[in-house]
């Protein structure tokens, strides 16, 4: 797989226009994954509330590893499975449509937006150009799943592959979970006890967090 890089070539913005039927596309791709980061953000600011009142929409929001451990013994281990699997496997199909609506310029475009993840990106992409599938099967996440993408790998294989990949990630979990339970437990009781000003700490810090990062960003000379 060839694609350009920062380092050789131009970077993402000055390549050639994409085609008005694909900047739609990526449009409408990077809509869903604003709206996903959005849903994930918001779930990590309320997280004690949702852990406490409603878990399932916690894992919905933001399945992210310390959350699935804290709501793994509160629900339905199947319902837990399969909303698990399913939501991040979401994720991993909106970054794969948007990978192939890019094209060869994807890498660029997210070394440029990424940029203390550029050589991981690298890295990644060398491993994929010897084994895509291996990589998808044993690496899957937004990354390797928009290199698929860029790569023209076949969603027909790329899907079973990606939740193959989720299946085992998440019974790793849920095993983890289990084994740790009474910790687990104790800690739950704690953020039950203390949810209220619990939350409002998550989300002061979720705002600093984001004000802070903006402020990075918006720096001359970066």
């Amino acid at each position: 797989m060839t694609s350009p890089s920062l380092a050789a070539g131009p970077s993402f913005e000055t390549q050639p226009s994409l085609s008005g039927e694909a900047q739609r596309r990526v449009r409408r791709w990077l809509g869903l994954l604003g709206v996903l980061s959005a849903a994930s953000i918001l779930g990590v600011a309320f997280s004690p509330y949702l852990v406490t009142h409603w878990p399932l929409l916690l894992v919905a929001m933001s399945p992210i590893g310390r959350h699935l451990v804290l709501v793994a013994p509160l629900v339905d281990p199947a319902v837990f499975f399969v909303l698990a699997v399913g939501r991040r496997l979401l994720f991993y199909v909106v970054c794969f449509q948007l990978g192939r609506a890019l094209g060869p310029w994807a890498i660029p475009w997210i070394e440029a937006r990424a940029e203390r993840f550029a050589r991981f990106v690298r890295y990644v992409e060398e491993l994929f150009a010897r084994a895509p599938r291996t990589v998808v099967l044993v690496l899957a996440g937004p990354t390797v799943s928009a290199l698929a993408g860029v790569a023209g790998m076949r969603g027909r294989v790329f899907f079973p592959l990606a939740v193959l990949n989720l299946a085992v990630r998440v019974l790793l979990v849920m095993g983890f979970a289990a084994w740790l339970r009474v910790y687990v437990e104790m800690v739950l009781a704690w953020i039950e006890a203390w949810w209220l000003p619990a939350t409002a700490l998550t989300v002061a810090g979720v705002v600093l967090y984001r004000l802070a990062s903006r402020r990075r960003t918006s720096l001359p000379g970066d």
